[in-house]
């Protein structure tokens, strides 16, 4: 890192030389610090917090029923025996078997079988869904901290700066030098208000850091991920997390339309009937074959409504569908304009710093030509250029936290596949 020196040249005999360093601060952020080998990366991470771990289970559950879907019912049994006494003197005994197989309604299994899967699809959906949006807030939460340690570092540095220009004056009063007494103050007063911004961008770096943690579910002292996003052209508004959620929406409308027109259809069941008689005269043996049906006048006019309600659900996630795909595409158009400002702002910073450069070396040429009386205060110039730089570089960090924050962003729009956990990818 280049310096460049402020130096006050003597301004009379009595006059002291008042130096302080007035450093070039760099015209782009820091780089990102190299990936620590117990720091793990930011999507592995996601996968195992805790929210994860449950929504994964959920994949497990609606894959296990898909196991039930479809399913007959069980065949009845039923057994009778009976005695009839004659007045006649004619007694008999009766004895009946039979065996009745429930059918069916038309197209129910099919129906079934389609929702089960439905179902399985929403869960993988939901979890990438939720996979996306734990990713977001923590790399929000990462550029917030970030950002907040690099200003953290330009308010340390600028106070050191202050605090060298502080002694300075107090050793120039205390030395009986000429000096404005109000330079002190107004030192004094910056160095303070310099403070109180330090701490509030320290505890923002802590704050935004205990959020990463919380929605990582990770202990207070335990490692964090470092800040990474998915690039703009890794994103497809129409295979994305929250798109495929809505999707998944309209395949379980689908579905739940086609087992409410099932539900419309008769129910059925066959059986097989076996009965013998014993009288005085001998045995009357008796086989049967039975079919019943219902008769759904009732069932068709509640299919009607479910139908109904299922057309709405599967309009209600046709919209939600177009809806997320609009507000990708306004992701990415404002991920787009963050990165032109933050381009913007580094180009004006170096035009900015060009300026203050001129500032400097004509203060420092009039200094030692023509001097300048100890009312004049030098100091405050000095202080002045070093915070209109210290400035310039707090835009350029915010116009990249913006940046990073709106690259964050994407995250919740990764397709599925990227967003599933190496375990729940294989099972596809």
């Amino acid at each position: 890192m280049s310096s460049r020196v402020l130096r006050f040249l003597p301004l009379g005999p009595t006059a002291l030389a008042l130096t302080f360093t007035l450093a070039a601060l760099p015209l782009t952020t820091r780089a990102q610090a190299p990936l620590a080998p117990s720091a793990p990366a930011l999507l592995d991470a996601v996968t195992r917090a805790p929210q994860l771990a449950a929504a994964a289970k959920r994949i497990d559950a609606a894959r296990a029923r898909t196991e039930s879907s479809g399913r007959l019912a069980d065949p009845e049994v039923e057994a009778m025996r009976s005695r009839v006494n004659d007045p006649m003197g004619d007694n008999r005994t009766m004895w009946e078997f039979a065996v009745r197989q429930p059918l069916p309604k038309r197209g129910e299994r099919a129906a079934d079988r389609e929702r089960a899967l439905a179902v399985v699809t929403m869960a993988e959906a939901d979890y990438a869904m939720l996979a996306g949006d734990v990713a977001a807030d923590v790399a929000m939460a990462l550029a917030e901290a970030d950002g907040a340690d690099a200003r953290a570092a330009l308010l340390t540095t600028q106070l050191a700066r202050l605090d060298a220009a502080l002694a300075t004056v107090q050793s120039r009063l205390a030395s009986g030098v000429t000096t404005r007494l109000a330079d002190r103050l107004t030192i004094q007063s910056r160095v303070a208000s310099l403070q109180l911004q330090l701490e509030q961008t320290q505890r923002t770096a802590a704050d935004s850091r205990a959020i990463a943690r919380g929605r990582l579910g990770l202990a207070p002292d335990a490692p964090l991920p470092v800040f990474s996003a998915p690039a703009a052209t890794e994103i497809n508004p129409a295979d994305a997390a929250t798109v495929a959620v809505a999707t998944a929406r309209i395949a379980e409308a689908n579905a739940m339309g086609q087992m409410a027109r099932a539900s419309a259809n008769p129910m059925t069941s066959v059986g097989l009937r076996l009965g013998r008689e014993r009288t005085s005269m001998g045995n009357e043996d008796t086989i049967g074959f039975a079919v019943s049906s219902e008769i759904p006048w009732r069932n068709r006019r509640y299919a009607r409504a479910e139908v109904r309600a299922a057309e709405a659900d599967r309009a209600a996630a046709t919209a939600e569908a177009t809806a997320a795909r609009h507000r990708i595409s306004s992701t990415l158009a404002r991920v787009e304009r963050a990165e032109r400002l933050a381009a913007t702002a580094r180009r004006l910073a170096a035009d900015t710093q060009t300026r203050l450069d001129a500032e400097h070396e004509a203060l420092t040429r009039s200094l030692s030509v023509t001097g300048m009386g100890a009312g004049e205060s030098a100091v405050l110039h000095a202080i002045d250029i070093l915070e209109k730089s210290t400035e310039t570089q707090l835009q350029i960090i915010e116009a990249e936290t913006s940046a990073r924050a709106s690259r964050a962003e994407l995250w919740r729009y990764l397709p599925p596949a990227k967003l599933l956990s190496p375990s729940l990818s294989s099972q596809l």
